[in-house]
């Protein structure tokens, strides 16, 4: 019996029951969808969806990667968005779930599963049920079927695929029971072997093409010229680059031979400052797509590249196929070239606030990329030592994105987790779905704690003001916001304040978590915080007024702060009197540039006097730039721009510079790096007349940025303290006067500890965060022995 598919008409959408799950027949089995045939007039998908053992699939299947409901952020009023290209919005896909009773004997030529014998009469099949399929994944079954399957077998990247990778695919929206909390407990801690069993993992980015085309053109014509200008001009190469002006159609044409951007830019080509704007135009288009496409600021995504053995991408209406290794390199490149900063501030100049609020460093994928080639090599080496390092980094980078479910900021990296763990070990936290956020979180951090030596979790822990989770204990950060300061204390941190001098395999310290949620462990009470200044953003005017306001409190000598006079005679000679240490301590400005900086911590001749005195010429200048802008301001007149002139502001700057010049008095003789009165009414004047186009700006202060954008990593939401004892620090601008410096035995900074005023034994404290104590942060106190005996049982809440 015989009937060819060209004789008969296709069935017209009609209703269906909807489909039932049965149960999976064991932990380890995950369903599989089987792709039968298309039907692009009726936005139909002919499937079967059967369980196999997951241990049987490895490379049988394609896993998707993808982000539920919509596919984009249309950040642009409705009617700038392009039309769907049929002109109309397409119905939504219809999935036709198959029993394997519905099979018929007879052999048809024209389905999609030709290569498996008996085949499906579509008329007449018994048994069928459906699956509604909305939005962003109907559009990807259109896409993949276009050209389907020898589009994918010819043309994938990497090595060819066959028709089984391709017509098999696993999409966690339907081969799991998203009813069934039970079914989601057991999938879940599956999800890193599915992504990693998959033949391929194949990314979808969503069917809308605006700047699809300008994306595509950066890797395909921009990058390959870039890597082969600095493979042939090495360092001489990336140095032009770095100095050249990524906005200039004259540098891309002078060194890359480029005449310009696809189509000109939105606004056309032309010259002179049209074909700066159409560079400009560009640059923004590529940053745009990836703001707009959600995919990239999605939770699950981490896991599902990191752990891939082969990753593809897909967009566009017809399929698109992507590089994520170009993607990546190129982002990569950006970073290394110092691009990265500039565009940002170009996108802020140019874009709304709606695009640039919520914005990912390296567009959302470096910190994954950078992961994925770690856990390679790890997975490699079969590296299981260090988990929780490598664990943490997934978490963070997690963090950082958005999901449906809190929940999710820790079940999306469980596959992570599960491959970087010893063999066979289980997991050490439960996966329940229907547990509370808090209560996952608290999970999590109990697991790092008690298998890490160190206290590196705390180092990321919230501000209470920013936290959205208001029950969880103090010490957990809350993994729904990503707002804190860059950490101190991250793994790799060269501090070691009171890390345990045991030698490699570090045993971790007793630590416990009772099942109320409180952390208990050993500390050695340091001080009392007896001054805070105010955080003062931006951290340049004001930050440079408190700083110096700070500097005036402080003895000319800092005690807690000796090197050898034969480390101080290292230095260079114009800046030997700001390093010098005697006997008494430390200069007072030397020690407020350590402190200021953290001992500038991304150098690693950090702490030295020599250090110091390379760095007090970009202090110097960072004062002279930043307090110089109060004196311009001073000078402001009414025919000003309208922005920037008020009387009100002349007056307050008025008052401000009344008072920079008082404090500059009041440090006399004992002064070095802080630039005089008469300097900085200098500076101030020239600063004016550049603004009015009556003179050039000043020059000689390009030092400052060295100085400036370490200020700038370390001191957001931080501000400068001062102990009874005369400490002096960096620490968290949540905490307050008569709060606690604390070193806990495995920390690698100092941290600041309230006590509960409900406790009646005064040994219970609530986690402020960590802190920068100038004189401790190398292990000072520990190597001179006073911790000896002297630790005391701390219980945080």
């Amino acid at each position: 019996m015989t009937r060819t598919r060209a004789r008969s008409q296709p069935n017209a959408r009609r209703t269906r029951p909807p489909y039932t799950y049965t149960p999976l027949p064991s932990p380890r089995h995950v369903r599989l969808i089987r792709l039968i045939h298309f039907d692009p007039i009726l936005s139909q998908v002919f499937i079967t969806l059967t369980a196999h053992p997951i241990d049987t699939l490895t490379h049988r299947f394609t896993a998707l990667s993808y982000t539920w409901g919509s596919a984009t952020e249309p950040f642009e009023p409705p009617q700038l968005l392009p039309h769907h290209p049929t002109g109309t919005n397409p119905q939504n896909i219809e999935l036709i779930v198959v029993p394997q009773a519905s099979f018929q004997t007879f052999r048809r030529t024209d389905d999609l599963a030709t290569t498996e014998g008996a085949l499906l009469d579509l008329h007449t099949p018994p048994g069928i049920a459906f699956l509604d399929v909305t939005g962003n994944l109907s559009d990807f079954f259109r896409s993949y079927l276009v050209g389907f399957p020898l589009r994918h077998l010819q043309s994938s990247s990497g090595a060819p695929l066959n028709f089984q990778q391709v017509s098999h695919l696993w999409i966690d929206a339907i081969c799991i029971d998203q009813g069934s909390p039970a079914e989601k407990a057991a999938q879940i801690p599956l999800m890193g072997e599915v992504y990693s069993r998959a033949g391929r993992v194949l990314a979808w980015l969503g069917a809308e093409e605006r700047r699809l085309g300008v994306f595509c053109w950066w890797h395909r014509v921009v990058y390959p010229r870039i890597r082969e200008f600095v493979i042939q001009g090495g360092e001489g190469a990336k140095r032009v680059l770095r100095e050249g002006d990524f906005v200039d159609g004259g540098f891309w044409r002078e060194f890359l031979g480029l005449e310009g951007p696809p189509g000109g830019g939105r606004r056309g080509g032309g010259g002179g400052e049209n074909f700066h704007r159409m560079w400009a135009d560009t640059w923004v288009d590529y940053w745009a797509f990836y703001r707009t496409r959600r995919y990239f600021h999605r939770a699950w995504i981490v896991q599902e590249v990191v752990v891939a053995g082969r990753f593809d991408m897909m967009a566009g209406v017809k399929g698109e196929m992507l590089s994520w290794e170009d993607m990546t390199g190129f982002a990569f490149f950006l970073g290394h070239v110092g691009w990265l900063d500039s565009l940002d501030a170009l996108v802020g100049e140019l874009l709304s606030g709606e695009y640039t609020e919520a914005k990912s460093r390296g567009f959302g994928i470096t910190d994954i990329g950078g992961m994925q080639a770690q856990h390679q090599i790890r997975h490699q080496a079969q590296e299981k030592t260090e988990w929780p390092e490598h664990w943490w980094a997934a978490l963070s980078s997690v963090r950082r994105r958005g999901c449906f479910l809190p929940q999710d900021k820790v079940f999306a990296t469980v596959g992570i987790l599960q491959q970087a763990l010893p063999e066979g070990t289980p997991l050490p936290f439960p996966v329940d779905p229907t547990a509370t956020p808090e209560e996952v979180f608290t999970h999590a951090a109990t697991t790092l704690l008690i298998n890490s030596p160190h206290l590196t979790l705390l180092s990321f822990v919230d501000y209470p003001f920013y936290r959205n989770l208001a029950s969880l204990p103090s010490w957990v950060p809350d993994l729904t916001t990503a707002k804190f300061p860059w950490p101190l204390g991250h793994f790799g941190t060269p501090f070691t304040a009171c890390i345990s001098p045991s030698p490699p395999p570090y045993p971790p310290p007793p630590r416990t978590i009772t099942p109320k949620g409180e952390l208990c462990l050993r500390g050695f009470r340091l001080d009392t915080i007896s001054h805070k200044s105010q955080y003062q953003p931006p951290l340049n005017t004001r930050l440079a007024e408190t700083a110096l306001q700070f500097l005036a409190t402080l003895p000319v000598h800092y005690p807690h702060a000796k090197f050898p006079s034969a480390e101080s005679a290292e230095s260079d000679d114009d800046s030997q009197d700001a390093t010098t240490t005697t006997t008494k301590g430390q200069f007072r400005e030397a020690a407020l540039v350590h402190t200021l900086t953290c001992h500038e911590t991304s150098n690693i001749n950090r702490g030295t006097p020599a250090e110091t005195a390379r760095l007090s010429a970009s202090f110097r200048d960072w004062l002279l730039v930043a307090l110089g802008q109060v004196y311009a301001a001073c000078l402001l007149r009414p025919g000003d721009n309208k922005d920037e002139y008020s009387a009100e502001w002349v007056a307050e700057c008025e008052a401000r510079k009344e008072a920079i010049g008082k404090v500059i008095a009041g440090l006399g003789e004992e002064r070095v790096l802080v630039p005089g009165v008469e300097e900085l009414e200098g500076h101030g004047r020239a600063v004016a007349a550049a603004k009015r186009g009556e003179g050039p700006w000043p020059e000689g202060v390009g030092s400052q940025r060295k100085f400036s954008d370490q200020v700038k990593r370390v001191m957001l939401y931080r501000c400068l303290f001062r102990t009874a004892g005369g400490w002096i620090g960096v620490c968290s601008d949540a905490c307050e006067v008569g709060d606690e410096v604390w070193l806990l035995e495995g920390g690698a900074v100092p941290y600041v500890l309230r006590r509960d005023k409900e406790s009646k034994d005064g040994a219970r404290f609530v986690f402020c965060g960590e802190c920068y104590v100038h004189g401790v942060m190398d292990g000072e106190l520990l190597r001179d022995g006073l911790f000896e005996g002297k630790f005391d049982e701390v219980v945080i809440l």
